[in-house]
């Protein structure tokens, strides 16, 4: 009589499989924090490098085209909370003068007339750029009212043809990028971006902790 020996695969018990999901769970729920903040932190790092890059590139244009160029900051209506936030950009350079006297003097020189260049520029709806004078000093510059802009009111940092910003030299000038609400929840700002103008040269220095 032939005798068949049956070989049992070794398995994994249900027990054994509840602690390793177990485990999972808790390494998901400590681990999700940090996630999250290296989520936000690159957020934020990418939006601050979207301000840097525009405000170099109307700087440059300026120089190039020999002419006044502005940055434009535009209020942006939250689309849950309703709240305005900076979080639109637009790059304009000023019209040149008319070459004929008699249209140039039809035309309204009293005041600048701007031209946009490129599209419009918008930031991850998580970010913006602090509206508090304390954390943006542009805020000092005052709003334009949207009545001369269909995208509505704006600050204006405007840079001058040979690249220096139309910024009092004697006062720091800078603007904060954070998280969303994040000054609404903090008494003291944790993860920001800072963006200095130098109101001299236009040199830009970023300072983050």
């Amino acid at each position: 009589m032939t005798h068949r020996t049956t070989h049992h695969r070794p398995g994994f018990t249900l027990l054994e499989i509840l602690v390793v999901v177990s485990i999972l769970a808790v390494l998901a729920m400590v681990s999700a924090p940090y996630i999250a903040g290296i989520a936000a932190s690159a957020r934020l790092r990418t939006a601050a490098d979207t301000v840097h890059n525009r405000l170099l590139e109307a700087q440059s244009l300026a120089i190039l085209f020999n002419t006044d160029v502005e940055l434009r900051l535009y209020e942006v209506a939250d689309l849950i909370d309703g709240r305005t936030t900076l979080r639109r950009l637009r790059i304009l350079t000023l019209r040149p003068p008319e070459d004929d006297p008699a249209a140039a003097a039809a035309a309204n020189t009293t005041t600048d007339v701007f031209e946009p260049v490129g599209a419009v520029t918008s930031l991850d709806q998580e970010i913006e750029i602090s509206t508090d004078v304390k954390l943006s000093s542009i805020i000092n510059l005052g709003f334009t009212p949207s009545t001369s802009d269909r995208y509505g009111q704006y600050i204006a940092l405007r840079f001058h043809a040979d690249g220096s910003p139309a910024l009092l030299p004697a006062k720091p000038w800078f603007l904060t990028l954070h998280e969303k609400d994040a000054h609404l929840n903090e008494k003291k700002l944790k993860n920001f971006v800072t963006l200095q103008i130098d109101a001299a040269t236009g040199r830009l220095r970023t300072f983050q902790p």
